[in-house]
């Protein structure tokens, strides 16, 4: 149990950071935070036509090389699982448009720092094209380090 509050107290002080609108009443409300794209809140019609629900990406480089899997669990949570099954928890920052493609935007929130390279603080995103997208890509950015670019990690495959 404390480690759920764990999770959902980061998910939301990551939300914050990223988007000082986040959990406002307003969706429209200009974003002054740190990255060039507004989020919005995901619409049910979106969730069940647009988002997918599973994908997998060839990843290669360390840690860990090979096949990256993207499962949606609901519709506030993904879980990345690894090559040798090693799981990371992102959540849900809201819908947007990246590189002129609209998609879903997720920050990790849990997951081995260690194992991973990366850290649990909301500073690592991945962005998730809609379904149908003419560009079905996988793309992240870590503005844990200053990375305000999106970088594109390859093709997303077996899209649902």
């Amino acid at each position: 149990m404390k480690k759920l509050i764990w999770i959902i107290v980061a998910a939301a002080i990551a939300g914050f950071v990223v988007n000082p609108g986040f959990g406002k009443e307003d969706p429209n409300t200009e974003q002054t935070g740190p990255v060039p794209e507004r989020i919005l809140p995901l619409t049910k019609k979106q969730l069940v036509t647009k988002v997918p629900q599973f994908y997998s990406f060839d990843y290669d480089a360390d840690p860990q090389p090979g096949k990256r899997y993207w499962l949606r669990v609901d519709n506030a949570t993904w879980i990345e699982r690894y090559p040798d099954g090693l799981q990371s928890t992102f959540k849900v920052l809201g819908h947007a448009t990246v590189n002129d493609t609209e998609g879903t935007i997720v920050v990790k929130v849990s997951g081995s720092p260690r194992r991973t390279g990366t850290d649990n603080k909301g500073g690592l995103q991945a962005f998730i094209p809609d379904k149908g997208s003419a560009v079905m890509h996988h793309w992240y950015r870590n503005i844990g380090r200053g990375d305000t670019e999106w970088n594109d990690l390859g093709p997303m495959l077996n899209v649902e």
